[in-house]
C-alpha cells in the first residue's frame, strides 16, 4: 500500500543516485548541444557571457557572470561552451527533481520517473542545449521546494527550530539569487511557497529582518549589472543605465510593454492560448504520462495533505494559467514559441505529479517490481521519442548559416545595421568572437545591444534616432546595408538578405534587385521548405520567403517567360502562404504589370494557405494587399472592408491601411466615415507613449 511520505532526510544512497541522474542527462544534453549560435535568446546570452556585457531586459546578471565562467573552457566554440552552462543546470535540475520526488513519494523508482521524465521532455530539453536562463531558473526552484519540503514536511511536524532556520536561510539566499536570474517566474510561484511554509510562519516573522538581508544578498548581482553598464563594454542592451528611472525601467522590462499587452489581443487570443497550453500539457509527457500525472494530481490531497497539494497546484497554475491570464499576447506561431518555455515550472510540478501517478498505479494494480520497472523504462522511452523528434530535427545551425551567408557576400568596408533576432546576435558573434568580417562595422538600428551605438535608446525618441541615422548614412562614403528593412531617402539595390542604400538616386521608389548567387543558393537549401519543426526558425524563414517572392515577381519581365529556375522558385512559393503572398506583393509592384484578375489569384491561393497561427501583422498585409488590388478593380466597397479588417487586426498608428482609407473616403465623399477613421487613429497613438 503506498504510504504517505515521512519526513525526508536523503542518506548517501540518494545523493549518489541523483548525481548519476544528472550525469546522465549532462550527456546527453552536452551531445545534442548545437556546436554553433542558434536562434532565441542564444546568441545575446553567448555575447553577453563572453564581454561581461547586459542582456536584454530584466539584464539577467547572474547566468551572465555564470556564463562567462563557461566561456574559459578549453574546448569547443565559444557558442557551445556557453550552451554548457544550460546543460549543467538542466541536469542538476534533473537532480534536485530525483530529491523532491523521494520527499514526497516512497521508492526510488519514482524519483527517477520524475528526474528523467522532466528531463527529457522536449520544452525542458530545448532549454538545456542552448544559452538560456530558463534551466538555472528550474534548478532554483526545484532547489527552493526540496528545502521547503525539509522546513515544512507533508503530514509531519517541522524539524528543530535551529534546523529551521539553518534551512529557511539557505532558502532566502537562493530566493534572492533566483531573483537576479528571472524574477518574473520566480515572483509568479512565491505565493505558493507560502502555502507550503505556513506551518513556519512564526519563525518566519521571527527572522523576517535576517532572512530579508540575505535575500537582498542574493541581488548583488544587479549592483554589478548596473555598474557595468556604465563601462565601455562591446555588449550593453540599452547602454548606461545612470539614474533610478532608467534602472527601473530596465529591470522592470517595461520596454516589453507593447509586446506583454499588444494594442489587438482580445479574448478570443487568451482562448487560443489556453488550447495551446493544454495541448502543451499533453506533448511534454507524452500522453501517457500526462495521464499519469493526472492521477498524480488528483491522488495528492489524500496522501500529501491539503496544504502540500495546495502548494504543488499553486506552484503548478501561477506560472502557466495564472501567467496566460496577466499576458496580453497575439497568438501567433511566433508568440506560442516566445510563451512555450514560461510554464517550465509548471512542467516541473508536473513531473512530481507524474512520480506520485505512476507511485499509485504500480501500488493499485500491486504490480512486481519487475513490471513496474518496465512500466517506468517504458513511459520515459515515450517521452525520450517526443523529446528527440522535436531537438534533434530542429535545425540548430540555421542561424549560423543564415549569419555566415550575410556575412559572405556583404561588400567590402560596409557599414551594416542588422535589425532583429535572426541576424544581429548571430552576426556580431561571428564578427565580435570568431572574427569573421574585420572590414565591416555593425550597428543596431534601434541603439539596441552594440556597445557602439550612435545614440542612447533610452533617451531619444524614435524620430531623433532616425534622424541621427540618416545623417551618418549620409556622411558615409562606403557601401551602407541593412538587413531585413531599407532606409528611406535614397534608391536601394535589394540582395534580398540585406539592402544596400544606392545613393545614386534620391527617387525611394527605384528598386535593382541583385541576389547573389550564394544568397539563392541559401534559399533553396535553408529556406524553401516549410517543414521545419522550430517555429522560431520557421517564422523567420515565412518572412525570408515572402521577401524573395516578392523580388522574384517584382523583377521578372513580361515580355518572356521566366527562366527554369526562377520557374521551379515560383511554383515552389506558391505552394506556402508566405510564399504566394510575396508573389501576390511582387506582382503589384512589377513596372510591367500583372492583371489585377492575375493578383487575386495568387491572393485567393495565399488565403486557402493561410496558417491558422498566422501573426496579426501578416493577416493585416495580407488584407492591405487585397484591398490595394480591389481598389485597382474599382470595387471600392470591397477594397474599404479589406482596409478596416487591416486596420482592426493590427491597429497602430503606422498601418498602411489608415491612409488607403483616407484616400477612399475622400474619393467617396464619405466625411462621416473619414473623421471616425481619424478620430480612432487619435485614440490609438497615446496607448504607444
Amino acid at each position: 500500500m503506498l504510504l504517505a511520505p515521512e519526513r525526508f532526510r536523503p542518506a548517501r544512497a540518494d545523493w549518489i543516485q541523483a548525481s548519476i541522474s544528472a550525469a546522465l542527462l549532462f550527456t546527453l544534453y552536452a551531445l545534442t548541444a548545437p556546436r554553433t549560435v542558434a536562434l532565441e535568446d542564444d546568441g545575446l546570452f553567448i555575447l553577453s557571457s563572453y564581454f561581461l556585457g547586459v542582456e536584454h531586459p530584466p539584464g539577467y546578471p547572474l547566468f551572465t557572470l555564470i556564463g562567462h565562467l563557461f566561456t574559459h573552457l578549453p574546448f569547443g566554440s565559444v557558442a557551445y561552451r556557453v550552451h554548457l552552462a544550460g546543460a549543467l543546470f538542466g541536469a542538476l535540475s534533473g537532480a534536485a527533481a530525483w530529491l523532491c520526488a523521494r520527499a514526497l513519494i516512497p521508492g526510488r523508482l519514482p524519483a527517477y520517473v520524475v528526474a528523467f521524465g522532466l528531463g527529457l521532455s522536449p520544452v525542458f530539453w530545448s532549454q538545456s542545449i542552448i544559452a538560456e536562463v530558463y534551466t538555472l531558473n528550474s534548478f532554483f526552484l526545484l532547489v527552493l521546494v526540496f528545502l521547503g519540503l525539509r522546513v515544512a514536511p507533508p503530514l509531519a511536524p517541522p524539524p528543530a527550530p535551529a534546523e529551521q532556520v539553518r534551512l529557511l536561510s539557505w532558502m532566502a539566499l537562493i530566493f534572492g539569487l533566483s531573483l537576479s536570474n528571472h524574477w518574473p517566474l520566480m515572483l509568479l510561484v512565491a505565493p505558493a511557497f507560502a502555502v507550503l511554509l505556513w506551518p513556519v510562519r512564526d519563525e518566519l516573522l521571527r527572522r523576517f529582518g535576517l532572512l530579508s538581508w540575505l535575500m537582498v544578498l542574493g541581488l548583488l548581482p544587479y549592483v554589478w549589472m548596473v555598474m557595468r553598464s556604465w563601462m565601455a563594454i562591446p555588449i550593453s542592451f540599452d547602454g548606461p543605465l545612470e539614474s533610478i528611472p532608467e534602472i527601473w525601467y530596465f529591470v522592470a522590462r517595461k520596454g516589453y510593454a507593447e509586446i506583454d499587452q499588444s494594442l489587438s489581443a482580445n479574448w478570443l487570443d487568451r482562448i487560443k492560448f489556453f488550447e495551446f497550453l493544454g495541448g502543451q500539457l499533453l506533448v511534454q509527457f507524452a500522453f501517457a504520462g500526462t495521464l499519469a500525472a493526472a492521477a498524480g494530481f488528483a491522488v495528492q490531497w489524500r496522501f500529501l495533505g491539503r496544504r502540500v497539494a495546495a502548494f504543488l497546484t499553486v506552484a503548478f497554475l501561477m506560472p502557466s494559467a495564472g501567467l496566460l491570464l496577466l499576458l496580453g499576447f497575439d497568438y501567433s506561431a511566433m508568440m506560442k514559441h516566445v510563451f512555450h518555455v514560461y510554464p517550465l515550472p509548471a512542467y516541473a510540478v508536473g513531473a512530481l505529479w507524474m512520480g506520485l501517478g505512476f507511485a499509485w498505479l504500480a501500488d493499485r494494480y500491486a504490480l512486481r517490481r519487475t513490471h513496474a520497472l518496465a512500466g517506468g523504462a517504458a513511459l520515459l522511452a515515450l517521452i525520450l521519442a517526443v523529446g528527440a523528434r522535436s531537438n534533434l530535427l530542429s535545425s540548430s545551425d540555421w542561424a549560423a548559416r543564415y549569419a555566415q551567408t550575410i556575412l559572405r557576400t556583404l561588400p567590402k568596408d560596409a557599414v551594416v545595421f542588422a535589425q532583429g533576432d535572426a541576424d544581429l546576435a548571430p552576426m556580431a558573434y561571428f564578427q565580435m568572437i570568431e572574427n569573421w568580417r574585420p572590414d565591416i562595422t555593425l550597428y543596431n538600428a534601434k541603439g539596441l545591444v552594440l556597445g557602439n551605438r550612435l545614440f542612447h535608446p533610452l533617451r531619444t525618441n524614435e524620430k531623433t534616432g532616425q534622424r541621427i541615422i540618416s545623417d551618418m548614412v549620409k556622411q558615409q562614403t562606403g557601401p551602407v546595408v541593412s538587413t531585413l528593412d531599407a532606409f528611406s531617402g535614397y534608391a536601394k539595390r535589394d540582395r534580398w538578405i540585406y539592402i544596400e542604400v544606392d545613393k545614386s538616386s534620391e527617387d525611394r521608389q527605384k528598386v535593382t534587385v541583385d541576389i547573389p548567387e550564394e544568397a539563392i543558393r541559401f534559399f533553396e537549401e535553408s529556406v524553401a521548405r516549410v517543414d521545419e519543426p522550430n517555429a522560431w526558425v520557421a517564422g523567420f524563414q515565412g518572412e525570408l520567403r515572402r521577401r524573395y517572392a516578392t523580388l522574384l515577381a517584382q523583377s521578372l519581365p513580361r515580355a518572356r517567360p521566366p527562366d527554369e529556375r526562377s520557374r521551379r522558385h515560383l511554383e515552389l512559393l506558391a505552394k506556402d502562404f508566405y510564399g504566394a503572398l510575396g508573389i501576390a506583393e511582387g506582382m503589384i509592384l512589377n513596372k510591367e504589370g500583372y492583371s489585377v484578375g492575375a493578383v487575386a489569384d495568387v491572393l485567393d491561393r495565399a488565403r486557402d494557405l493561410m496558417p491558422s497561427d498566422a501573426s496579426k501583422g501578416q493577416l493585416s498585409l495580407f488584407f492591405l494587399v487585397r484591398g490595394t488590388v480591389r481598389a485597382d478593380m474599382n470595387d471600392t466597397s470591397g477594397a474599404i472592408q479589406d482596409f478596416e479588417t487591416a486596420l482592426s487586426v493590427a491597429p497602430a498608428p503606422d498601418n498602411a491601411a489608415i491612409k488607403a482609407l483616407e484616400d477612399l473616403y475622400r474619393k467617396t465623399g464619405d466625411e462621416r466615415a473619414l473623421a471616425d477613421l481619424q478620430d480612432r487613429v487619435k485614440r490609438l497613438e497615446p496607448k504607444l507613449r
